[in-house]
């Protein structure tokens, strides 16, 4: 029998996101063969010549396999005949990504994601938390990339995965942790609260580019409800916001007498303290 499994991808050549499947495939060392159906067709062989064929096949040839991936959009009913013959197992991407990810936890990230150190934020947080998060994401150039690492986490884009899956929800749930971590802009920057009694968590200052804020924000919320600490995200955003960062039940004071401390909003002078006890206002 054949010594290790093998994946005939059976998908147009330049369909979206064939290219984020590539590199997915390339990264976990999945043994693939693709083509393209409108422009391939695989000759009959016999079955014995089918088992004997070796996997080191020339360069106009797929060689064996042992299973079929069939990308969207294409007839459910579309099967080489060398798989109804042999009985080969073929399934959509949609079932596949189900599979393999059964037991993973899934985020998305929208494509307006900000990228930090050439990663997407949430991925980029995680790796940097220590959560050891495998990652695929398109790069500014439009080059696909994908990294994984033996963390429990897959942080993938949510355009990529809306178009393999539909709406549909990947990977197993994620443990509850308590109250779900909240975030609110303002004019000053964008705060953020654990639950609805409103427990303050931190502050970030605004982006240059406000447009950019809400994904931002949604991801760093998202890695709280993970557990990562506030203190390992704001060590994880210095590359991305280069303002202070707040760190927790600590507020900014927008008229620029300084730090307040914790949320009583009393205003402090911008005159040096000689004690740290001097700063406590409330």
């Amino acid at each position: 029998m054949w010594p290790r499994r093998r994946l005939l991808l059976i998908a147009p050549s330049g369909a979206p996101g064939i290219d984020g499947a590539r590199a997915f495939f390339k990264e976990i060392n999945l043994d693939f063969h693709e083509i393209d159906p409108a422009a391939t067709e695989l000759s009959p062989v016999s079955f014995q010549d089918w088992l004997e064929k070796p996997f080191a096949c020339g360069a106009n040839e797929t060689g064996p396999f042992t299973e079929g991936v069939v990308w969207p959009g294409l007839d459910d009913d579309w099967r080489p005949q060398q798989i109804l013959e042999y009985s080969l197992p073929v399934q959509s991407i949609n079932v596949y990504l189900h599979n393999f990810f059964e037991d993973e936890i899934v985020i998305p990230f929208s494509e307006q994601e900000v990228l930090a150190e050439g990663y997407p934020l949430a991925g980029h947080i995680l790796k940097e938390a220590g959560f050891e998060p495998s990652i695929l994401w398109q790069t500014k150039d439009g080059t696909w990339k994908c990294e994984e690492r033996p963390g429990f986490i897959w942080v993938l884009p949510k355009s990529w995965l809306l178009m393999l899956t539909g709406k549909e929800t990947l990977g197993r749930s994620v443990a509850d942790s308590g109250p779900e971590v909240l975030w609110k802009r303002n004019e000053m920057g964008i705060d953020f609260y654990r639950g609805e009694g409103e427990t303050y968590v931190g502050h970030l200052p605004r982006r240059p580019n406000p447009a950019e804020e809400p994904s931002a924000a949604a991801s760093i919320a998202m890695c709280l409800n993970l557990g990562v600490s506030w203190f390992d995200i704001t060590l994880a955003l210095k590359s991305a916001w280069t303002d202070n960062i707040m760190t927790d039940n600590l507020r900014w004071n927008g008229n620029g007498f300084g730090w307040n401390a914790r949320t009583c909003g009393e205003e402090l002078s911008a005159e040096g303290f000689n004690d740290m006890e001097n700063r406590r206002t409330c």
